[in-house]
């Protein structure tokens, strides 16, 4: 019996995480109307990741109808990122998290000038 038990466990490290997440279709209403722009690749989003927009969509009734729409774009953007351009996007975030409050603004402004470079160029 321990030896189909290991087999069992062995089995189950090797399924993607996404098998266990929440499938769309278990969403309320209300969830899917927010998370809408998740859509088409929500069945592929790590359980975390389910669970953090999740918490999301919970909240957003209360936010003002400029942070709804604010909140709109954002995950119709990130609706639209590959794989490696999420994992890309959250390891800045979490470099960005570690820059002291006093010099975030500055980190900003330089990356808004590292991306309005390439437009000038182009002209």
């Amino acid at each position: 019996m321990s030896r189909k038990l290991s087999l069992i466990f062995a089995t189950l490290l090797f399924i993607p995480l996404s098998v266990f997440a929440a499938p769309w279709n278990s969403l309320s209403a209300d969830q899917q109307q927010v998370l809408a722009p998740l859509s088409a690749t929500w069945n592929t989003l790590p359980e975390s990741e389910q669970q953090s927009f999740v918490g999301i969509a919970k909240g957003y009734a209360k936010l003002t109808p400029e942070k709804q729409q604010r909140l709109q774009e954002q995950l119709e953007t990130w609706g639209k990122l590959t794989t490696e351009q999420r994992h890309r996007a959250r390891e800045k975030f979490t470099a960005f998290s570690k820059v002291p409050e006093e010099k975030r603004e500055a980190v900003k402004q330089m990356v808004r000038e590292q991306q309005a470079e390439p437009a000038s160029s182009a002209k």
